[in-house]
């Protein structure tokens, strides 16, 4: 065996996987200054649109990386659905919006589904990885095996040409998988994918160019107990997501999928639709569900995001985003305890956190699966294409997370009353609490001038953001907090005074107590009405961590350092 050395930039973490969730905690990595070396077996990209929904909380952490504005160049809006009377095909049944259409607001910018194939998407999270950090997708590279203990993780890499004995080994300080749920890490860790299969459920999937048919909708012949074609729009001219699902006749997928004249068929026959015709076949696949998880997605220093932890049916739109969200909440965890400025025992809360998320999500992407194809749906019923509400996922929450710390109710001796039951999707409707997402606020005068926003100009992926809502102008207050912040490591945390509207010349007071705290005048109320509004108990300081999630909502300068005590070392 060949002992080697990695050359590039003597990497950190081990990324084995480049699809959406190796991709986007790569980039969020690199930006948070932290050397990975990101490795994919696969000789070439990966083609088709596969998962192609990106929710809008997914959209508020791809800001967040910037890299939303080249996702938006090549994403469109997700079209509305559209079906046909059966038999002939023409005639429309019923044209429906799947996600609510509406307005931006000021604590949600980004309110819409949009879609975007996600071999486009990876594309475009590759360029952003080699333009602006020199960080490449090693293609053809796969992680043969790896031990750990407890200061590192040995792992053997072999290069798709290399002959035996030409494998390199090499230590990381953390081991992340990412491939997918026939990846290695998982099985090498020896966990269990619990879970079940369902074989008489199938599915092809494929991209498509289809002539006769208009791009501007969402069309869908046929019935969830027969057989039903659904065409997608992919926003490039003449090529369409295709869905088959043949659930009442006795067709061999096989032959359908290879060869084209009788897909063509196929197609033909369950829409009533003779002037269908499809041109071309770019990429085709069968599908059958696999609901299944881990029941960890940790072990020492090796960790699970995506597919290698959880797959599921993709109804709802919720895998590539959640597969997002597991990397991007672990990525400034990792980052910290690389840079040695927090605890190990920080890594446990990705656990903690994501597990019960992702076992709500399966339960969800699961009803929509029986309610797609269920024997007992009502022919011409669309609710079964109901995607807004929690699907959009504003509302996922960690509130139970032991990392979080929140005062809202007063403390008090009975402790005979139970918790509130977990709701990692957010039907809550009792106001803000820790662990909920840091809504936006938009048009914040910015002491002594400038108009900005919470998402756009204050929120950093980089540090946490401390916010301090009040109306109060003593020097002494802000003092004591600022003294209490810089106990923290230099440029980690930031501490924003939001004041309310008309306090600006207190505001340029407050501003010279020292260069450690920023003053934003709250001109049109949008910061006081998401936050300070909808807090209980008094509590007017806020941490917001990188990833978006409010850490603390709290009383004092001291309540504050009961969270930070668990943040940093």
């Amino acid at each position: 065996m060949n002992t080697s050395t990695h050359t590039d930039s003597n990497p950190k973490i081990l990324i084995a996987g480049a699809g959406p969730s190796g991709l986007v905690l790569a980039l969020a990595l690199r930006r948070l200054g932290i050397s990975v070396r990101i490795i994919e077996k696969a000789p070439t990209p990966a083609l088709g649109q596969r998962g192609f929904g990106i929710q809008p909380r997914t959209q508020e952490l791809f800001h967040a990386l910037g890299v939303l504005a080249d996702i938006q160049k090549h994403a469109r809006s997700l079209p509305p659905m559209r079906s046909y009377v059966l038999p002939g095909g023409i005639v429309p049944l019923k044209t429906f919006h799947m996600t609510p259409v509406v307005d931006p607001t000021p604590d949600r910018p980004f309110v819409e589904l949009l879609t975007l194939g996600q071999d486009v998407l990876e594309g475009v999270l590759r360029a952003a990885l080699k333009e602006t950090y020199s960080c490449e997708v090693e293609f053809e590279t796969q992680l043969v095996s790896f031990t750990q203990d407890a200061g590192g993780v040995d792992a053997v890499i072999v290069k798709g040409d290399a002959v035996p004995g030409q494998d390199d080994t090499q230590r990381f300080d953390f081991l992340v998988g990412a491939d997918g749920a026939r990846g290695i890490v998982r099985k090498h860790l020896g966990l269990s994918f619990l879970g079940e299969s369902r074989p008489s459920v199938k599915f092809i999937i494929a991209d498509v160019r289809v002539e006769g048919i208009d791009e501007d909708h969402w069309h869908l012949w046929g019935d969830p107990k027969a057989d039903s074609v659904l065409l997608r729009p992919t926003g490039i001219p003449g090529l369409f997501g295709l869905v088959v699902i043949l659930a009442g006749s006795d067709i061999d997928y096989e032959t359908v999928m290879k060869d084209h004249t009788v897909l063509q068929n196929t197609i033909n026959t369950i829409t009533g639709r003779l002037d269908l015709n499809l041109t071309e076949v770019v990429w085709i696949r069968q599908w059958t569900p696999n609901i299944r998880m881990t029941d960890t997605f940790s072990v020492g220093r090796c960790f699970l995001v995506g597919d290698a932890a959880h797959v599921h049916s993709p109804t709802g739109g919720q895998g590539l985003n959640t597969s997002a969200q597991d990397s991007f909440n672990l990525a400034w965890k990792l980052a910290l305890v690389v840079q040695s400025y927090a605890p190990m025992t920080l890594l446990d809360s990705y656990n903690d956190e994501r597990l019960p998320v992702i076992a709500e999500m399966l339960q969800k992407s699961t009803g929509l699966l029986d309610k797609t194809v269920g024997e007992t749906n009502i022919t011409g019923d669309t609710s079964r294409w109901d995607r807004g509400g929690a699907l959009l996922m504003f509302d996922i929450n960690y509130r139970w997370s032991p990392i979080v710390v929140n005062e809202q109710v007063e403390d008090r001796d009975d402790t005979t009353t139970p918790a509130a039951p977990r709701d990692p999707y957010g039907t809550y409707n009792n106001g803000l609490k820790a662990g909920d997402r840091a809504p936006d606020a938009s048009e914040l005068r910015d002491i002594p001038g400038g108009t900005v926003g919470l998402f756009n100009d204050v929120f950093d992926f980089s540090c946490h953001t401390v916010l301090v809502f009040s109306a109060a102008t003593d020097p002494e207050r802000y003092d004591a907090l600022l003294t209490q912040l810089a106990r923290y490591p230099r440029g980690l945390v930031r501490c924003v005074a939001v004041l309310t509207a008309g306090a600006g010349t207190s505001g340029e007071k407050i501003a010279r107590v020292g260069t450690g705290i920023r003053v934003l005048e709250d001109t049109k109320g949008h910061a006081y009405a998401s936050y300070h509004g909808r807090f209980e108990g008094g509590c007017d300081i806020v941490a917001v961590r990188p990833d978006g999630i409010i850490g603390a909502a709290v009383r004092s300068p001291e309540a504050l350092e009961r969270y930070f005590a668990q943040i940093f070392a």
